[in-house]
Parts: C-alpha cells; sequence; structure tokens
C-alpha cells in the first residue's frame, strides 16, 4: 500500500511540474505573440520527448486560419543542416569524398575555383566562396527569376574567392546551391526526390519538402512581414534558385524526429555524425551545417549546442539542439522579422528552471510611431522608453532591421536617422557600423560612407561586406 501510495504521489508531483512547465512556456509564446512578434508554431523536447508544442495566430490572413502544430513553413536555412545530412549520407554511401573537389564531380564549374573547394569546406563556409550582395540588384531582379542548375552556377562559378579555402568562415548559399547540384548530379536523382527518399520518407517526416512555387502544398502557411502600418505579403522569390540552401518546408513535428535520428544515429553513422558536429573556425565554430558552440541565453548563462537559423520572405525559423539533455528547441514563424535569439533564450530558460521574464522590446513600439509620426519622433520615444527596464528591453539587432526596411522601401534618409541612432547606440556593433555607411554610400556621403565601413572593419577585421563596399568606393 506505502509502495502504491508513493508511486501515486510521484506521477502526481510529476505532472503538476509538467503543467507548471507547460504554462511558462505558453506564457512566454503568448507574450511576444502579443506584441506582434510570433505568429507560427514551437516546440520543445527534453531528454528526446516533447514537453510543449502549440501554434499561434493565423496560417492566412485573408481567409482568416489560424497555424496549427502541424501546418507547414517555409524554413529559409535550417533547410542547411538538413542538406548537410543529405550530403554526409553520400559520404556514407562512398559516393562523395569530402576532401574531393567541386571539380571532380561538377566538370563544367569553372576550374579556377572547382579545383580549389572541397566538398568539406562548402559544407563549412570555409571555401572563401562569396554570397548573393556581390550582385547588387540580387534582390528583386535575380531572386524572382527561374533558372535551370546550370544556368544558377554560372552566376556565380566565376566570382573571385574571397580568400584562401579553408582558411576563414564566410557565409555562402552558393556554397549549399553547389552542393545540392553535386548530389543531383552523382545520384541521377533531383535534390528534392533525394530528400523525400533518403532523409524524410525514412524517418516519416510526412510534412516535409523541397518547395517550387506552382506545387499546391496541403497545409503551407503564408509568409507575411510586420510593416510600419501593419502587415503586409511578403515578396516573391522563385524557390528554384534556394535549391539546398533554402527551399524546405516542414513541421515542428517532422525537425523533432530530425533532430531524434540524430542523436541516435537512425540514418548517419556515429563518426559522421561527431564530425557534423564538431566546432569548426572559431569564433564562428560552424561544423558541417551547424553551428556548434555554446547558446548565450541569458547575459551570464550559456550551453553547448548546435544551432540554426532561417530566413526567407516572411518566414523565420530556429532550431536549437542541446545534445548534452537531448532537447530541441524550435520555432517555425510566418511573420517577420521577429527576435528568434529573444524568443529561443527565453524558452531555453524555462526548460533549464531558470526565471523567464518577457519584456516589451522597445523597437516594436518604434515601428507603429515611425507609421503614425516619423523616425525623429520613435527615436526620441527610444530614449524615453529605455530608461523603463522592468517593461522594456533593447534588441539592436532589431533596431538594425528596422532600417533595413526603411532603406528597402529607398527611404534612405529615414533609414540614415535609425542607423545613425544604432551605431551611437552600440559603438561595438560592426553590422550597425556597416549599414549606417550603406545609408550614407545611398544618400551620397562617399567619405562619411567611407569611415563607417572602416569602422565595421576595426570591430571585425574579416567583415568581407565592408571590405568589398571599400574596394567598390576605391578605397585600397
Amino acid at each position: 500500500m506505502k509502495k502504491h501510495l508513493l508511486l501515486f504521489l510521484s506521477i502526481l508531483l510529476y505532472l503538476n511540474t509538467t503543467a507548471q512547465t507547460s504554462a511558462q512556456f505558453d506564457k512566454v509564446m503568448t507574450d511576444y505573440h502579443n506584441f506582434n512578434m510570433f505568429d507560427g508554431s514551437v516546440l520543445v523536447s527534453h531528454y528526446g520527448k516533447v514537453i510543449y508544442k502549440k501554434a499561434f495566430g493565423l496560417a492566412n490572413r485573408e481567409w482568416n486560419i489560424p497555424n496549427a502544430t502541424d501546418t507547414r513553413f517555409m524554413i529559409g536555412s535550417v533547410s542547411k543542416p538538413i542538406t548537410a545530412f543529405l550530403m554526409l549520407l553520400q559520404v556514407q554511401k562512398g559516393i562523395v569524398d569530402l576532401d574531393k573537389t567541386i571539380s571532380d564531380y561538377i566538370p563544367e564549374f569553372s576550374k579556377t575555383n572547382g579545383s580549389r573547394i572541397t566538398i568539406r569546406q562548402l559544407l563549412s563556409h570555409t571555401s572563401g566562396m562569396p554570397n548573393y550582395e556581390i550582385i547588387s540588384d540580387f534582390f528583386p531582379r535575380i531572386s524572382r527569376q527561374n533558372f535551370s542548375r546550370e544556368e544558377y552556377i554560372k552566376l556565380y562559378m566565376d566570382s573571385a574567392l574571397l580568400f584562401e579555402p579553408g582558411t576563414q568562415f564566410y557565409y555562402s548559399s552558393w556554397g549549399y546551391f553547389t552542393l545540392g547540384y553535386i548530389m543531383e548530379k552523382v545520384t541521377g536523382k533531383s535534390y528534392s526526390q533525394l530528400m523525400k527518399e533518403e532523409i524524410f520518407d525514412k524517418l516519416g517526416m510526412n510534412g516535409s519538402g523541397s518547395y517550387y512555387h506552382t506545387q499546391v502544398v496541403n497545409k503551407r502557411a503564408t509568409g507575411y512581414d510586420y510593416d510600419f502600418n501593419g502587415y503586409t505579403s511578403s515578396d516573391f522569390r522563385d524557390q528554384s534558385n534556394t535549391m539546398g540552401t533554402g527551399d524546405l518546408y516542414t513541421t515542428v513535428e517532422d525537425l523533432f524526429k530530425f533532430s531524434n535520428a540524430i542523436t541516435e544515429n537512425t540514418l548517419l553513422s556515429k563518426k559522421l555524425t561527431d564530425e557534423m558536429l564538431k566546432p569548426g573556425l572559431a569564433p564562428i565554430n560552424y561544423g558541417l551545417g551547424w553551428f556548434n558552440k555554446y547558446f548565450k541565453y541569458s547575459t551570464t548563462d550559456s550551453i553547448a549546442s548546435n544551432f540554426h537559423l532561417g530566413m526567407t520572405e516572411g518566414f523565420i525559423s530556429f532550431m536549437l539542439r542541446i545534445p548534452e539533455t537531448n532537447s530541441m528547441v524550435v520555432i517555425l514563424c510566418n511573420s517577420s522579422p521577429t527576435d528568434f535569439f529573444g524568443i529561443t533564450g527565453n524558452l531555453t530558460k524555462v526548460l533549464l528552471n531558470k526565471p523567464a521574464i518577457v519584456k516589451q522590446p522597445i523597437h516594436k513600439v518604434m515601428e507603429t510611431t515611425i507609421g503614425s509620426k516619423g523616425v525623429t519622433e520613435a527615436v526620441a520615444q527610444y530614449k524615453l522608453l529605455k530608461q523603463d527596464t522592468t517593461k522594456y528591453y533593447v534588441d539592436w539587432i532589431s533596431l538594425v532591421f528596422l532600417g533595413d526596411k526603411l532603406y528597402d522601401q529607398k527611404r534612405y534618409s529615414d533609414a540614415m536617422v535609425i542607423y545613425e541612432h544604432t551605431a551611437t547606440e552600440f559603438p561595438d556593433k560592426d553590422l550597425a557600423q556597416f549599414s549606417l555607411g550603406k545609408a550614407y554610400e545611398a544618400v551620397g556621403r562617399k567619405e562619411d560612407a567611407i569611415t563607417y565601413y572602416k569602422k565595421a572593419l576595426a570591430i571585425f577585421p574579416g567583415y568581407v561586406n565592408a571590405t568589398s563596399r571599400l574596394k567598390a568606393l576605391g578605397v585600397k
């Protein structure tokens, strides 16, 4: 009788603790949703079991259709860890060698570059291959066009490498497109077919696929951007040119299955899994498809993790794995932008039994003010709200994104006001300095642009975009 009573009390305590934790997760996500910072699905797992799963907001605003936990979202660059996993499966089968070059698999690729870059370097973003931004009008002109694989690689294959392969880190989506194309060449199957047969079908990831814009995908969310006067439908992008880098859609439950498969070596050997999750060049520590570093979830706390962020038109995703406890936090969001680190950080606090307090981000208040009263009023409001640290917090990168929205709308003078404010508030952030340089360049203030590009480089000497802009302005 005593045994039964103890068992009953243990179960009761477990259920009560689980309910309390679930309520804490719910409070965090409800607050972010109410701040217009999250519409989508979220899942948290611990020791390989789902402990929280919920959906918020609308999957489609035109028809008022709510998001659900099985809603399918575009995941942008969270596709890259899955592409890396697929490539490592080809390595495991012996049909690709990590240390062979692009030219070994794609003879038509530029020999100048292709003979110098290995598969391992493509996977770890250490190839020296540039990214979209070297084409000034890539967004929206190039990104909206449809290309064959062969046509698309011709856009970038002859581009000058940014550094000697293997010596530095530089994030290149073109590198991952190249990986996808290599897999198509060596298997004779499309990337989409290969992904379905070798990962999605085997793991029961039935809500996942490679997206093409003429497809009808059941339960797929529509992407939205939050603008100064409310939501707008996201811009169009032809996903044919994001193959391998950002064209996948999935659900939170499917990513949970994928994460568990990594832990359990369901498809990939332990040896190759360890290689995939080994930290790469410091300080970025990008392995083969993952940032493998300590995830800082508060000013004083961090934990060993594998994570990746994804951003594509109208969608933001973040997937965080904590190997020590086989835990995962994933958010799939169909309203952009949002404070992905803030949301994931607070969910991680709850997971690790730390207090999570969600404050209102100042940039969201400024967003509304810009729409109704203008940027000068918004900056004045920032200075006032910043003093109230009990209710509000500052996310510097979201302030940069605020300026970016104005910049993308060609409101360069307004963007400059926001960038100037952010660069002054955060003099140690290279992106803040670079963005101000970009605005100065747009309004013809060349010398000021040069000054701030140089400031960005002083903070981070490896800032390739700043070096490229200075070179374009005639500075050696």
